[in-house]
This record gives C-alpha cells, sequence and structure tokens, in this order.
C-alpha cells in the first residue's frame, strides 16, 4: 500500500488488527515544497509474536488540515473501511476506523529480545 502526502505537517497513522487493537504508530512529518508529494510504502501485515496479523492504517490526526493524504490513491477514510472489511473487522472497529478512532498503541509488559540479548538474558538468569 502506498500513503501520498501532498503539503506540511505532520500526520499519525495507527496500525490496527482485526480486532481494533492498534499495533504499531507512526508519526510522519513532510516540509519542503507545497507542490511536492512525499511517499510511504507500508506493509499490510506485521510480524508479531503470535504470527502475522493483518493490519489496517488509520490516519489519526494531521497537523494540516490543507495537507493532502492518500492511502493507495483513496481518502483515508474510504481505504480504512474497505481494508476493514477485507480482514474480517467488526462493523463498529470499522466505523471508528474510518473516522480516525483507532486506541494508542499498548507497550509490551516486557522488553522484546532478540539476537544476542537473548542469550545474554538466558545467562543473567542462569546466574541469578
Amino acid at each position: 500500500m502506498q500513503i501520498a502526502i501532498r503539503g506540511e505537517g505532520e500526520l499519525v497513522i495507527r496500525f490496527i488488527d482485526k480486532k481494533g487493537a492498534t499495533l504499531m504508530q507512526e508519526r510522519l512529518t513532510v516540509s519542503g515544497s507545497p507542490t511536492m508529494t512525499a511517499l510511504r510504502v507500508v506493509e499490510l501485515s506485521l510480524r508479531t509474536a503470535k504470527g502475522d496479523a493483518a493490519i489496517v492504517p488509520v490516519l489519526c490526526s494531521q497537523s494540516n488540515p490543507d495537507q493532502q493524504v492518500l492511502f493507495d490513491g483513496d481518502a483515508p477514510a474510504k481505504f480504512t473501511q474497505r481494508r476493514c472489511k477485507e480482514i474480517g473487522c467488526a462493523a463498529k472497529v470499522a466505523a471508528e476506523a474510518s473516522r480516525g478512532a483507532a486506541p494508542p498503541p499498548v507497550p509490551e509488559s516486557h522488553p522484546s529480545l532478540t539476537g544476542d540479548d537473548a542469550v545474554i538474558a538466558k545467562l543473567l538468569k542462569a546466574v541469578r
């Protein structure tokens, strides 16, 4: 999916799963010529600890109301509504998401360990 942003400003996009939980949030800032269009390519799935999850982008806020944002050539609300249907969101989740409402991401209660961190954590646990 491609996000096209024309005009200066900052926007917040949250990526929700089919239950409406926010898995990730991005804050994008565009500055420069007002005639320039910034493009951001986004995959519509995320790898989580529980496996791959289909996601829906939700445009939650814009600092500049004159800034134009398109999701794959469509208005964000229209794209979000259609994507919600594709992945099986409940009607209430789809309606809220198309209005730009998505909860803030919930931080994990424990840090994610990757690579050598997992080995070090295991060693530290053994020493304790």
